[in-house]
């Protein structure tokens, strides 16, 4: 009885200790490694849902335990990083943490040491592990941090503390994070950010620690905010020294959603305050600095256009989505010390978005459509397009946020818009309550009040938005929804929005090769760098050497004969079927009927004619890099012409990249008249200026193009960046009179002049017409696509492909 009782209360210590062990992001609803961030999010809104003074459920008490320990677990850092590791935590107190063996002296001595010595100035800015992972490392993307790691037995980190304390008065006004690290306390942060010794100084900034390489016992508070400033990335404050330069950075605004803040001072290096500055406010602005004292003429032209008449100024201006009618703020003060942190961040404050923003991230989401109670609400009205499509609507919509700035400049309602096509998930569990047919000719207003962080309440104002004409009827729309007239009746849940300009895998590799090189550079000293570079170099200097050498030396080749398969006796070397040994011992007239049928039967299922029903699969929709082999033949021809396009094609059949077809000129010789248009001065199609001495104009000849003189024509398309390349025996160069080498009539070499041509070039030009017919027209293909495939064909871009296939 006795063992059965035992038995019965192991297994309920064991249910109750599994309940207590169950997953935290499970039920937090989190996937595994989660951030501190989302996981602050979820507690939230699962601790709204399931507080039992909100929620009558029975089991909302017991849930809302289990998401309070869930909480409790992964918002701290050693629990949660002991359950990534390991599936489980403890929750046996922890001692002291020992750092280095320093743990060791305090139970030696038995407290001779003091954790912090009175009235230590390294006190005033202690940080501790959990501050550190749920605050400083998210808060060092928009401010750099600045660690000293100390501990009270360490005699020399308190003989450098007015070095600190210095270094701290200069950068902690300016802007810098500032935090101190007691080794005693918190070792395991300075095993996290990997300090080895003390004391030690380094700097926090974008989620990286670089530590400072000087010696210690000789530091000084110049050298430390030298280096500073020097570990800061310094692509948030780019330096224009162009007048063009100048014109690209503010005409920016429409591709980044940023306003553009030019900052023009006497300093040759910008300030430390206002690379500080640029860092904070780098999600929604973009920064730039000019060096007005120097002696480039081009600063004497940006001078003159931004009307900036002293050079030994300082001048801060900004720029938003309307940079023709100039900067929508000014900033000019005489001496730079006057200009302080505190003015920089009032006037950034008050113009950090553009007249009309658009929310393409969190970050604008939370700004701009802010979480607010019942009163007073803080309304978002967002307009609802597609991007590429509707840019007159947003234009519009831009002047009438423009032209009515001062009614909503109160706060209570923001003006935005948000590309649907973009932003699909969230914009979702808006558009399935909305009522009605959609409006071809309209736009859709969305006013949404985000009560809490995941949830609000909305209304949609359908087609409220035309391109013209609509600014009354939506003034009133908005301004009834300010009075409550309008009731935000509909709920949604709030999702997160996708960060339209998050880096692609490329930039990231690349910056974080770049911040790699900048760390490595930072921790090694100049005796250990220079030899690093001086055994890098050597090795290169080998290496090209060594090629130099193998190039200049190496026996002359023979030249490369160029694939031309008119010949019987030639055959591909690709073809699996024929070994070498056959392909050189057979020949004749059976021989090459033959090949070329096999060859045929190869190619004809992926020679494809190009008309209406293929027009988009092999032109408008072609993918980045790919293009279509297209020859024009007519219904008479085109069995002999395709066999031997066939054999020019047949190396390239396995080539992704590439596509084939043929175009009927009986039908579709419009189509081809069209695309030769495109390429007429004036690139629209359009006719050229008639030159009374040449006679009929260019676009005039085109007209009447000789079905029979294109036939044997081969197109190269590339649909994705609108060109072409083009294949005839007289194809002639751009310069000639003859734009595309067709006459229009059947006397080919009448219109060729000796004032265009010399003597011997006529005569060449007018033989090598003469003797062109079906049975040799591809003849130079084979010459011409090895140019092609090394890029020296000429191409035509064109700005629209026709679509008048039949």
């Amino acid at each position: 009885m006795y063992i059965r009782g035992l038995f019965v209360f192991c297994l309920a210590a064991a249910v109750v200790l599994a309940n207590l062990q169950q997953d935290p992001y499970a039920t937090l609803g989190l996937k595994k490694g989660a951030s501190i961030r989302d996981i602050k999010k979820a507690y939230k809104s699962q601790a709204r849902e399931w507080h039992p003074d909100k929620n009558d459920s029975p089991e909302a008490g017991e849930k809302f335990m289990a998401i309070s320990k869930a909480y409790e677990v992964l918002s701290d850092p050693i629990k949660k990083d002991r359950y990534d590791k390991y599936g489980a935590f403890d929750d046996t107190p922890q001692g002291h943490n020992d750092f280095h063996g320093f743990g060791g002296y305090n139970s030696f001595f038995g407290g001779f040491g003091q954790t912090d010595r009175q009235n230590s100035f390294f006190a005033k800015h202690k940080i501790s592990m959990r501050l550190y992972s749920h605050s400083i490392l998210e808060k060092s993307n928009q401010q750099p941090f600045i660690l000293f790691a100390y501990s009270g037995y360490c005699h020399l980190c308190y003989q450098i503390e007015p070095v600190w304390q210095s270094v701290v008065e200069d950068l902690e006004p300016l802007g810098y994070g500032v935090g101190t690290i007691n080794a005693m306390t918190d070792g395991n942060l300075l095993e996290k950010l990997r300090v080895t010794h003390l004391p030690s100084l380094m700097v926090l900034v974008e989620g990286r620690v670089i530590h400072y390489s000087g010696n210690m016992v000789h530091m000084n508070a110049k050298n430390v905010r030298v280096w500073a400033r020097d570990v800061i990335p310094r692509s948030v404050l780019i330096t224009i020294d162009a007048h063009e330069t100048l014109k690209r950075f503010i005409d920016l605004w429409k591709t980044t959603n940023k306003v553009s803040v030019l900052i023009l001072g006497a300093a040759a290096e910008p300030r430390l305050r206002y690379i500080l500055t640029a860092m904070k406010y780098s999600q929604t602005a973009r920064f730039a600095y000019i060096h007005l004292g120097g002696s480039n003429p081009e600063v004497q032209d940006m001078r003159e256009a931004l009307a900036i008449k002293c050079t030994q100024c300082e001048n801060v201006l900004i720029f938003n989505d309307a940079p023709e009618r100039g900067p929508i703020a000014r900033l000019s003060i005489s001496n730079a010390n006057q200009l302080t942190k505190d003015m920089l961040t009032q006037i950034l404050d008050q113009n950090r978005f553009m007249t009309l923003p658009r929310l393409s991230s969190n970050i604008y989401l939370d700004e701009l459509c802010p979480v607010s109670s019942r009163n007073p609400r803080r309304l978002c009205a967002i307009l609802v397009v597609m991007d590429g499509s509707d840019e007159k609507y947003v234009e519009s919509y831009r002047r009438f946020v423009t032209a009515r700035k001062g009614k909503f400049d109160d706060g209570k309602m923001n003006l935005v818009y948000l590309y649907a096509n973009r932003q699909t998930d969230w914009i979702k569990p808006f558009l399935e309550r909305r009522s009605g047919n959609p409006d071809n000719s309209a736009r859709d207003v969305l006013v949404m009040w985000r009560y809490e962080h995941v949830k609000a309440r909305f209304t949609w104002l359908n087609g409220a938005w035309k391109e013209d004409g609509s600014e009354a009827t939506l003034d009133a729309a908005l301004t009834d929804v300010l009075r409550n007239s309008i009731k935000l009746d509909e709920m949604a849940n709030v999702g997160n929005l996708n960060d339209e300009y998050y880096p692609s895998w490329w930039n990231r590799m690349s910056k974080t090769v770049v911040r790699l090189f900048e760390t490595l550079w930072f921790h090694s000293t100049k005796e250990e760098a220079l030899p690093v570079l001086s055994v890098v170099g050597t090795l290169l200097f080998i290496f090209f050497a060594y090629y130099a050498l193998n190039y200049l030396t190496r026996p002359e080749t023979r030249e490369r004969r160029r694939f031309s398969p008119t010949s019987s006796e030639e055959w591909h070397p690709e073809d699996p079927n024929v070994t070498d040994k056959d392909a050189l011992h057979t020949g004749g007239p059976k021989d090459s009927a033959a090949r070329n049928k096999k060859i045929m039967s190869v190619m004809e299922p992926i020679i494809h004619e190009l008309r209406a029903e293929s027009y988009y699969g092999m032109v408008r929709l072609l993918k980045p890099g790919c293009r279509s082999m297209i020859l024009l033949v007519d219904e008479e021809h085109k069995k002999p012409l395709l066999e031997q396009f066939a054999k020019y094609l047949y190396p390239l059949r396995n080539n992704k990249t590439f596509s084939f077809g043929y175009l009927m000129v009986d039908k579709n010789l419009p189509w081809f008249r069209k695309l030769l248009e495109h390429t007429l001065p004036g690139g629209d199609g359009n006719p050229a200026p008639s030159d009374e001495q040449k006679g009929a104009s260019m676009y005039e000849r085109l007209k009447s193009i000789n079905p029979r003189q294109t036939i044997g024509t081969v197109l190269v398309l590339c649909g994705w960046k609108l060109y072409f390349s083009i294949y005839h025996p007289m194809h002639t160069a751009p310069n000639k009179k003859h734009f595309l080498g067709f006459e229009d009539d059947g006397e080919e070499a009448s219109d060729y002049s000796d004032e265009e041509l010399d003597n011997n070039e006529a005569v060449n030009r007018r033989k090598s017409f003469t003797n062109v017919n079906l049975q040799n027209v591809l003849n130079g293909f084979g010459n011409w696509m090895d140019r092609l495939l090394e890029g020296s064909i000429r191409r035509y871009y064109i700005p629209e492909w026709p679509d008048n296939l039949k």
